[in-house]
């Protein structure tokens, strides 16, 4: 029997290396598309506090230069009153849950009781939110925000060398990158 010289196929080696390149390409694609859907959802948070942010200032200018609501009633609960918080989200008290549930579980918005003063806050409650997810938010948010907290903790200012790594992550940007974030972000407007 004669081996002829000219057979075609790949060997063994040929296959494991192919499969080893595949292997490592695949674990590349799946770390891009999970750092695009972890930026996904940021933008998608931010973009729901501008719109919480602008209602209430609509509210506002509603209200005649005043964000206190009525007695009895929750900020949230006005401005939905006032057809600024769109029927289709649902209002319980303070808190407000878009139709479809993604990465932010609910907002919440809040005032502060004094009268003649324009402070609100609006947070997010997101389980699964990750440490660089949290501060990449507040980074988009630091031009219009004062404040922030984290945690249900010590609130923190914003400016005056203050900023959302020094505030959240103590200005270790090491720390800005361990997983979950446990907790939930406040952001303080005037």
């Amino acid at each position: 029997m004669t081996v002829r010289e000219d057979a075609s196929g790949f060997t063994l080696m040929e296959i494991i290396v192919a499969m080893i390149i595949v292997g490592i390409l695949s674990a590349g694609g799946l770390m891009v598309y999970n750092g695009l859907i972890g930026s996904s959802n940021v933008t998608a948070a931010v973009q729901s506090i501008s719109k919480l942010e602008s209602a209430v200032n609509s509210y506002v200018q509603v209200n005649g230069g005043s964000i206190i609501p009525p007695a009895g009633i929750t900020l949230p609960h006005a401005m939905q009153d006032n057809n600024l918080i769109p029927a289709s989200w649902t209002v319980n008290a303070s808190d407000v849950t878009p139709p479809n549930k993604g990465f932010v579980q609910s907002y919440y918005i809040a005032t502060n009781a004094s009268p003649g003063r324009y402070d609100y806050v609006i947070g997010i409650v997101a389980p699964q939110m990750t440490n660089a997810q949290a501060l990449n938010i507040c980074d988009s948010l630091e031009n219009s925000i004062s404040g922030v907290n984290a945690n249900e903790g010590t609130g923190f200012n914003i400016g005056s060398g203050r900023t959302c790594l020094s505030n959240l992550f103590g200005g270790n940007a090491a720390n800005a990158n361990n997983s979950i974030f446990h907790g939930n972000l406040t952001f303080t407007f005037n």
